[in-house]
């Protein structure tokens, strides 16, 4: 068995904590835990999906888009008239939805669900 020194134990802690600051995210809560990203593409509404408000990407990719609050209604793009390309910017997620069960059916198949709760839209010309 290796013989474990002082400075080679000092070494492998200050290995781990820098991995860990470059790979590990920040605390739930702190500024620095939230991260926007920006998308870009044209604003759709589905009348009766689990989202009303999405983007479409030039290849066919949707993303949900939801309120900051996670509302199902954006005010923000509420207010837009169709057809229109959009800029947003938010935070991305993900979820999952089940499909229902044989007690509690769901019209809706399923699906992974990339969503962004929206926090700034501006309209692209």
């Amino acid at each position: 068995m290796k013989q474990v020194t002082r400075r080679s134990a000092l070494t492998t802690a200050g290995v781990v904590a820098a991995s860990t600051a470059v790979l590990g995210s920040p605390p739930a809560g702190s500024a620095a835990a939230t991260k926007l990203w920006t998308l870009e593409g044209e604003l759709k509404i589905h009348p009766k999906f689990l989202y009303r408000y999405y983007l479409v990407f030039g290849d066919g990719q949707k993303c949900a888009l939801f309120g900051a609050d996670h509302a199902r209604e954006p005010q923000a793009l509420a207010r837009l008239e169709l057809p229109v390309r959009v800029r947003v910017r938010g935070e991305l997620g993900t979820s999952y939805h089940a499909g229902g069960t044989d007690k509690n059916p769901s019209p809706f198949p399923r699906t992974w669900i990339l969503y962004m709760d929206v926090h700034e839209v501006e309209v692209l010309r």
